[in-house]
């Protein structure tokens, strides 16, 4: 099958829910079910990633709706995957091969940390703890490190050996538990998976969240998999499985698979029967292979949050607009929480013949929604 770079964006659009949204919290766990890999990102400029990623995808959403499902279903885990991220429950088995891993690789870490460790698990037996209800253990000495405590370094170290899991959060402050506290029991009872059957599953992951990759131009995308010829290789078992098909795509010189959940959608594609406006995250699924977005959506998407002031060309951090299945516009959203005002601090149109009055419209509907998603009571813009 071969397809040109609209008709994939119309599909894209289909495929990931943009034009048929889901509802509540019921509709947020069947789009994590259906996407199963969402990137965690700390940054909140006017919403975190995984938040925004979801909002593009559920009607009403609210994070209340996605912290349930994590810290009080348990349906969502954390782990890395594509970079940190949040994980269907059912993988958990899968992700702990990586701990396992992880705990061998620090054994050494451990040991020297016996004592400390020790106490913290203690201190976990009654509540979840974070480095705030810690005695002091001193400071971190590796200077390649993001922390200054040694605390927080044996904390993330145990989460990544899979000795303790993330009860919930404060903010941006991660408490910890062990992971028998809170995990189902028919999860944590089940085999774990040898290293090669992980890849296979995190490989299919991450074709659901994207659903249509490339094993080439993203390796960040196949961080937790291996290099191009391993993915390949695996993208092409899953293939002879029947869990992917491969495509072609005008302009895209490379291997491209898509779902096989989706292949209804490609082979009798339906049209986008409503006019609407998604504002993307800047790390969301479809976003992962910047190269292949670029051919397919025929605009370029940098995400500027790591720039130098004076070397950004449209800011800080910048959101893809898309209408109708296209690229047309990026926004500079800022949300000031005190105030409950948001700011659109930067607009700019890529595409000059968007039927501008249609485009208005559906423009101030979907910023509408995202204050109400944010809890803004004003938004401050010269485009509304």
């Amino acid at each position: 099958m071969k397809f040109t770079a609209e008709q994939t964006r119309r599909i894209l659009c289909g495929v990931h829910g943009f034009d048929r949204l889901a509802r509540e919290k019921k509709g947020t766990k069947r789009v994590m079910e259906r996407l199963s890999c969402v990137q965690v990102d700390p940054i909140d400029a006017a919403g975190k990633n995984h938040d925004l990623t979801l909002f593009s995808r559920v009607e009403d959403y609210r994070p209340s709706y996605l912290r349930e499902l994590l810290y009080e279903d348990r349906t969502l885990f954390e782990y890395y995957c594509k970079m940190l991220s949040i994980l269907p429950m059912d993988s958990y088995p899968f992700f702990r091969t990586l701990m396992e891993k992880q705990d061998r690789k620090l054994s050494s870490f451990f040991h020297e940390q016996e004592e400390h460790i020790e106490y913290i698990l203690d201190v976990m037996k009654d509540v979840p703890v974070s480095s705030l209800e810690l005695k002091d253990m001193g400071a971190n000495r590796e200077h390649d490190w993001r922390t200054t405590k040694m605390c927080n370094r044996i904390l993330r170290n145990l989460w990544l050996a899979g000795k303790i899991v993330i009860s919930h959060r404060k903010g941006g402050r991660k408490y910890y538990t062990p992971a028998e506290k809170v995990l189902p029991n028919e999860v944590l009872e089940r085999m774990t998976p040898d290293h090669e059957e992980t890849k296979y599953k995190i490989t299919e992951m991450i074709v659901r969240a994207s659903r249509l990759v490339s094993p080439s131009k993203a390796s960040a995308q196949w961080s937790s998999v291996g290099g191009v010829r391993e993915v390949t290789d695996l993208l092409k078992m899953l293939e002879d499985d029947g869990k992917v098909f491969s495509l072609e795509v005008e302009g895209w010189k490379g291997d491209l698979f898509a779902h096989q959940e989706d292949r209804s959608f490609w082979e009798d594609p339906y049209d986008l029967d409503r006019p609407f406006v998604r504002f993307l995250a800047p790390l969301d699924p479809m976003l992962w292979n910047r190269e292949l977005f670029s051919t397919i959506f025929e605009h370029e998407y940098v995400w500027e949050i790591y720039k130098k002031k004076e070397e950004r060309i449209y800011g800080y951090y910048c959101l893809p607009v898309l209408f109708n299945g296209d690229y047309v516009a990026i926004i500079e959203p800022y949300y000031r929480k005190r105030e409950r005002v948001l700011e659109i601090k930067n607009h700019y149109i890529l595409e000059e013949d968007i039927r501008e009055e249609v485009f208005d419209d559906e423009f101030r509907r979907e910023l509408e929604r995202f204050m109400g998603f944010l809890g803004a009571e004003t938004v401050k813009t010269d485009v509304t």
